[in-house]
């Protein structure tokens, strides 16, 4: 399958460009490693509508309300590479699996030192 857009990263970044996308019928394909980084982090402020719950949660929330849009797919693992082909955006995983789309959002935000 060909995607509209690939999107790395499944954190608040990732899972908001792939709501709008998805409410525009874009056949979108979410990677991530499931590393957020803020998975130690108790409470998320300064989110609108969000203030004060666990960042897992809002997480969770968020992955299940696209899971409603048949035009989104999950995929669990860590994008290793990417490389355009012929037009297409080919990225690939550490588990070896290629996926193929016309776009590619990078949303993996910061890592701490």
């Amino acid at each position: 399958m060909t995607y509209d857009a690939i999107i790395v990263g499944g954190s608040f970044a990732g899972l908001s460009a792939a709501l709008q996308l998805a409410r525009a019928r874009r056949r979108v394909l979410l990677i991530d490693g499931g590393q957020p980084r803020n998975r130690f982090a108790a409470h998320a402020h300064g989110f609108l509508g969000q203030d004060g719950k666990p960042p897992r949660e809002i997480l969770l929330q968020a992955r299940e309300q696209l899971a409603q849009y048949p035009c989104v797919k999950f995929l669990d693992g860590e994008a290793v590479s990417a490389s355009a082909h012929a037009g297409l955006l080919r990225v690939t995983t550490a588990a070896g699996e290629e996926v193929q789309g016309k776009h590619l959002i990078l949303a993996t935000g910061l890592r701490d030192q």
